[in-house]
Parts: C-alpha cells; structure tokens; sequence
C-alpha cells in the first residue's frame, strides 16, 4: 500500500500513470494513490484507461495541496474525493503547473531585483517540468556575489524554498498566501466531496518549523488525520505522531512520496493494515 506518489503530472515528477500502475502491478502494490501538487489529473487520466488490463488492485483518488496559514506554508494530502468537481476547483483556485509556476517566478524575479540579487533573467526553464524556486535558486547560484545577500547556507533548491523563500526573516521571503489554499478551503472543498485530509509529512518543512502548532491548528481545523509514515519521519516521529493521532482520534497515512528522480525511490514496503484505507 503507498498513499504518497507523484507522476509526470507534478512539476517534480517524472513518471507517466500507467507507468506507475505497471510497476505497482509487478511488484504487488494493493492500493495505491497518486498525490501530484494541487491537480488531481492523473485521476482523470486513470478514468480513461484499461484499467484492469494494467493494474489489478485499488486506485484511491488523491492530490497534495500546497497550504497556507499566517505565512507559514505546508502541505495537505486529501483522498478518496469524487475527483471531476475537486480537479475543477482545483484548475480554477492554483492553474495548470506551468501557470503556476509561472506567476512564482515573476514575483520571485521582482523580489530579486528589489533586493539586488544578480540574475539572468533569460535564464533557461520548462515550467512544466521544474519549479520556480529551484530555477531561481539555480539562477542565483551562477553569481558569487549573490551568496553575502543572504548570510546563510543554502543547500538546495528545496532548502531554497522550505527554509528561505518561506521564511520571513530570509531577503527574499515571499508570503505564498497569494497563491497557496487555505486549510479551510481544502476541508470545504474536500468534505463537500465525499473526501478526508492529512497533514503531509508532518517532519519534512522548515527547520524551525512548528510541527506541534501546526499538528494543532489541523486538528482543530477538522483535518481528518495525519501522515505518520514518511521516508523522512525517524522512529521517533513516527511514534509521536501515532501517539498524537491516537490520543485525538485522527485517521493515520502515509507513503513513499516517490517522485521517481532517485534510485532510491520505490514504493512504501509494509504498511497494509495500518492506514486508514483497508
């Protein structure tokens, strides 16, 4: 079972869905559910194909949504939702990937050169296929001189967007609330839908990141559960958020969150009867 897996359909993902489904069949995956950024188009996509001819176990409707509150950015993993009315809301609230993308970037170019950071601005891209603050992290990176505008390590594209981007105290901090939902508009529109939703990894955003606070304002919010099982939660996370979960009555997730980029991504080993779907 693997709850957590992206598709060429995200802009970090690169494997078509009946790719997926092929190698969720040969290697025995039971239930499975494809979670791209902010689209459930793959849903779409699974409607219309031979299913069985490729996959013979259970597709659960799913997507990732990018998640706004008091400018602090995280995620919302949402399930088993009737997908065409969730996918409209979705189109009309975050665009396609490249739209997207596109209207992050302006902002980011702008804030760049507001602060003085040295870019190109013909830089080379395929909104499609990369987000925009690892493009303009990749930009950045081409000038020395860029390094003493920050004052800090940055190790990634994803470093560039978790602990800078989206921290205020970074030069280039950008309130993503201009863009991203809120988790009451994710509830809405999910609950309304047949759907529940889940705090995504609760242990892999910023730093500094509040996982506590922000386990409590879901909890409080109506969010149904928690991904507990993550590649990047230890033992011990793993355990604080199943005792969390048991002690508020919230539903448990989890995933490989395979993009397919890495040797090292595969599909979630052992978690048949422990999740929320049976």
């Amino acid at each position: 079972m693997d709850l957590h897996i992206h598709s060429d359909l995200s802009a970090d993902g690169i494997k078509p869905v009946q790719e997926i489904l092929k190698m969720a069949q040969e290697q025995k995956v039971d239930v499975l559910s494809i979670t791209d950024h902010d689209t459930a188009l793959a849903h779409i996509v699974v409607e219309h194909i031979n299913l069985p001819k490729i996959y013979s176990g259970r597709v659960v409707s799913g997507v990732e949504i990018d998640v706004c509150e008091n400018g602090t950015t995280f995620e919302i993993l949402a399930y088993d939702f009737d997908v065409h009315p969730v996918q409209d809301w979705l189109y009309k609230k975050f665009g396609t990937v490249d739209k997207r993308q596109k209207r992050i970037q302006e902002k980011l170019l702008k804030l760049c050169e507001q602060k003085g950071f040295k870019v190109d601005k013909n830089f080379p891209w395929d909104a499609k296929a990369e987000f925009a603050h690892i493009n303009i992290y990749r930009n950045i990176m081409q000038y020395s001189e860029n390094e003493k505008l920050w004052g800090c390590v940055i190790a990634d594209g994803s470093d560039f967007y978790r602990n800078s981007t989206t921290n205020q105290n970074f030069p280039l901090y950008m309130d993503m609330d201009f863009l991203w939902a809120s988790v009451d508009e994710v509830n809405e529109v999910i609950h309304k839908n047949g759907g529940k939703t889940f705090l995504a990894h609760s242990f892999g955003y910023r730093k500094d990141f509040d996982t506590k606070t922000i386990l409590d304002l879901c909890m409080k919010k109506g969010v149904d559960g928690i991904e507990v099982y993550h590649p990047k939660h230890s033992a011990e996370q793993i355990k604080f958020l199943l005792d969390y979960c048991h002690k508020n009555n919230l539903l448990i997730s989890g995933g490989s969150d395979s993009h397919w980029k890495e040797p090292t991504d595969h599909f979630a080993q052992g978690l048949t009867g422990k999740l929320f779907i049976k």
